[in-house]
This record gives structure tokens, C-alpha cells and sequence, in this order.
């Protein structure tokens, strides 16, 4: 096991290293000039725009750009943002660590109330739709779980902000000003959906192959009721591949939750990207993709190591 953890944390180390140079080489070589944008329809004065080019360090040669930010970053720095001032006129914010920690609780919020939905609701929908399969309910709750593997998290948030938050108005549309729980229903749902179909059809699968298993035939025999044989005997193996499947899932909730939070407009780490690309702040652009970037790598490499731990026969080289 420990073979596999060292070679999954270099193997993640490496990951890491390229995706921020891909994230440097597809920000530097963008067209336009990243200065002149942050005065939006204003023309900067030749100092303003000396002062702000060598903030972002953009006065230096490329390899030297590419060191100083990977500097930063081995520092925690992501720079500062430019918000404008009155005059349309960017100046010095907040760091943009700041601005992404202020953010956090509300990503968590959702992030975790996703986790919970898809792990409850697609656990229980998977055991009905094994204990009943072949019935009407059975086919339901399949056709449901299709349903739902097949819409993107895009389709899903805007679907459910469509329909729920405008046009039935049941639910807050955007926002987080109606505070917990209204502001978070819709936001949860729509990141959880893909994935609770996704764990609905796994769990119906492993539980079908653990009922028609010889030791649940034998516990049968014994005289032990259908639904303890289904709780227990079948349940129970059946909800490591789920485990398994949550593991692995948070890179790909992580990228979900910042599209959720762009169509919901929440104030969260995906709604402070929104709002950078629509003021054109680089810095918080940079910064928002980096945190995420590593975020997501990380997570990837110890869901893995999770995996390895809940499923010996994936320890390469042990």
C-alpha cells in the first residue's frame, strides 16, 4: 500500500506541474492585451498602465512570468485583483486568496449537500428498484436514473432554475439572499443529479447480482425474511462500488459545482469566476483556475488512495 500511495502522490505531482503550465501557456498566449482590458472602453494613461503591467509582472520575458508564477504559487500567492474605482479606473483589491476563502463556505454548502443527496436518495432508489424490479415502480425509478445519467449538470441547472425558480417560482432563482435551506434546494440538486442516476443504476446492478448469489439462496433457506436478506446480506457488498464511486466523483463535482454556480449565480468559488471574466480581472481568473485546478488533482489523488485502501486488487505493484 505504500508503494501505491508514493507512486500516486508523484504521479499527482506531475499532474499537477503540467496542468499549471497549461494553465500559464493558455493565458499568456491569448490575444489582446490583458492590461488594456481591465480599463474596459477607458484608454490608461501611459502610468497606469506601466503600474498595472508590472503588478501582473507582465514586463518580464515569458520564462521569467512562468518562474514568478509558480514562485507565487509555491507561496500561496495569487496576486490581488483589480476591481475599478468610480472612474472606471482599475485599481489594487483585495488578495485574491481572500476573496476565494470568503467564497468557500458557500461551495462547501453545496458541494457537501450534493455528496448527501446523491449518496441517500440514489442508495435508496437503487435498493427499491432491485427489490422491486420488473414492476411498474422498478421501471420508474430506471427510467428516472437514465434520465438523469444522460443530462449534464449544465442542462440540469438550467432546466431546474427554469422551470422551479422563474416560471413556478417555488424556489430562489439566484442568489443565496433567502439564506438557508431555500437558496441551496436548487443549486444541490441540479450538481447531485447525474451522479445520483449514476449511483441509483450501480447499486440496482450490484444488488441484483448479490440476490441471486449462492449465500443469499442459502441465508433464504434458513428461513430469513426477503428484506432482511435485502437490507443486509445484499446491501452490504453492494455499497462498496458505491463508496468507490464517491471517491472518485469529487473532480468531477468540483468542475460541476463551479457551472451550478454560474448559472445560479451564487456567491461561491464558481460565481467569483463568473464575475472575473465579466470584469476581465485577470489576476482572479488566474487564481480561481489555479485553486481549482489543484483542487481537483489533489482530491483525484486521495480518492484514489481511498479506493486502493476500500479495494486491495487495485494496488499496482504491491
Amino acid at each position: 500500500m505504500g508503494r501505491y500511495i508514493a507512486g500516486r502522490a508523484a504521479q499527482a505531482v506531475v499532474t499537477l506541474l503540467v496542468a499549471l503550465t497549461l494553465i500559464w501557456v493558455a493565458v499568456s498566449v491569448l490575444p489582446g492585451d490583458p492590461v488594456r482590458a481591465l480599463f474596459g472602453f477607458r484608454q490608461p494613461t501611459p502610468e497606469a498602465y506601466a503600474r498595472v503591467q508590472e503588478q501582473l509582472h507582465l514586463d518580464e520575458p515569458l520564462l521569467l512570468q512562468y518562474l514568478l508564477y509558480l514562485r507565487d504559487l509555491l507561496l500561496l500567492d495569487l496576486g490581488e485583483s483589480f476591481p475599478r474605482d468610480p472612474f472606471g479606473r482599475p485599481e489594487p483589491g483585495a488578495p485574491v486568496n481572500a476573496l476565494i476563502r470568503a467564497t468557500l463556505p458557500t461551495s462547501a454548502i453545496i458541494l457537501a449537500g450534493a455528496v448527501v443527496v446523491q449518496f441517500v436518495v440514489g442508495v435508496v432508489a437503487g435498493a427499491l428498484s432491485a427489490a422491486r424490479a420488473g414492476t411498474h415502480l422498478g421501471r420508474f425509478v430506471d427510467l428516472t436514473a437514465l434520465l438523469l445519467v444522460s443530462t449534464p449538470v449544465l442542462v440540469a441547472a438550467y432546466v431546474s432554475r427554469t422551470v422551479f425558480g422563474i416560471e413556478l417560482g417555488w424556489l430562489p432563482a439566484s442568489g443565496i439572499g433567502n439564506g438557508w435551506p431555500e437558496s441551496y434546494v436548487l443549486p444541490i440538486l441540479s450538481l447531485a443529479a447525474l451522479s445520483t442516476g449514476y449511483i441509483t443504476l450501480l447499486l440496482k446492478g450490484e444488488m441484483d447480482l448479490a440476490l441471486k448469489a449462492p449465500y443469499t439462496h442459502a441465508a433464504r433457506a434458513r428461513g430469513i425474511p426477503d428484506w432482511r436478506i435485502a437490507a443486509v446480506h445484499a446491501m452490504r457488498p453492494s455499497l462498496i462500488p458505491v463508496a468507490t464511486f464517491l471517491a472518485a466523483n469529487v473532480g468531477q463535482l468540483l468542475t460541476g459545482l463551479i457551472i451550478v454556480e454560474g448559472v445560479f449565480r451564487v456567491p461561491g468559488v464558481g460565481g467569483l469566476l463568473f464575475g472575473a471574466i465579466a470584469a476581465r480581472d485577470r489576476s482572479i481568473v488566474v487564481g480561481v483556475v489555479t485553486f481549482v485546478a489543484v483542487t481537483v488533482i489533489v482530491a483525484n489523488a486521495l480518492a484514489d488512495m481511498v479506493v486502493a485502501a476500500l479495494d486491495p486488487r487495485i494496488r499496482l505493484g504491491d
